[in-house]
């Protein structure tokens, strides 16, 4: 068969390939055969047409389909703030119908405090300076190996008054360290709660729980006046 032949019919073969079914993938494959006059060339050509064609699938790359995947894109994290949390309602001091108050001055002011919070009284001794302080901390007092912080209450009420040194006695504030100097005692007496004139707000003065209408002095809101105390302000916030 000449070389014609031969590619004719490779051809044919491949064109044979493209033009089956699905179904008649497994079906044998009728190659086109020499012409009668040469009943010798279809044994001789036929094993190496296919040795050719084994050689040209060989080179042909397996093919892949290539699937692009999406970028998984994580939703944004949302971090809530924690919720604030709801503001302090000022609350007036809670006493009984009837209760004794302890009164006492500072610089010819009297004030009063309920003994439900009344830490207690001492002598006014000797004190220790602390720097850093502000201008109304008098200092330090060492009491039964306690130390006491002594407030100069008169400085404190009138931030532009000079300090006070002739304090006698400490009244000390709940269960904390805290006491406040003054000059005279006055005693204890029973109030009837109809006795004062008690605010319902704090104002500006959120350490005054009210009026005693006959003696016409502040009752002193304890907690809340600690907590000015606490945070190193005067009478005024400052």
């Amino acid at each position: 068969m000449s070389q014609s032949s031969q590619f004719k019919a490779m051809e044919e073969y491949f064109q044979s390939l493209l033009d089956e079914s699905a179904s008649a993938a497994n079906k044998p494959v009728q190659v086109a055969t020499a012409p009668s006059s040469v009943p010798s060339a279809k044994p001789t050509m036929e094993k190496p047409r296919q040795a050719e064609l084994e050689q040209l699938l060989a080179k042909v790359p397996a093919t892949q389909r290539l699937v692009s995947t999406p970028a998984t894109v994580a939703a944004p994290v949302v971090v809530k703030a924690p919720p604030s949390p709801p503001p302090v309602v000022w609350q007036n001091i809670q006493t009984e119908r009837e209760f004794q108050a302890l009164f006492f001055s500072v610089a010819g002011i009297t004030f009063g405090v309920p003994l439900t919070e009344l830490g207690g009284i001492h002598q006014l001794g000797k004190l220790n300076s602390l720097f850093g302080k502000p201008a109304w901390f008098a200092g330090v007092m060492t009491q039964r190996d306690r130390q006491l912080n002594v407030v100069d209450t008169g400085r404190w009420i009138m931030p532009d008054k000079a300090a006070t040194t002739d304090y006698q006695y400490l009244i000390m504030l709940g269960e904390s360290a805290w006491g406040l100097a003054c000059h005279e005692l006055l005693g204890t007496e029973w109030l009837n709660r109809e006795q004062i004139k008690w605010r319902d707000k704090a104002g500006k003065r959120p350490w005054l729980a009210g009026m005693v209408k006959d003696k016409m002095c502040a009752l002193l809101h304890v907690r809340e006046l600690l907590t000015l105390l606490k945070q190193g302000v005067n009478i005024d916030g400052v």
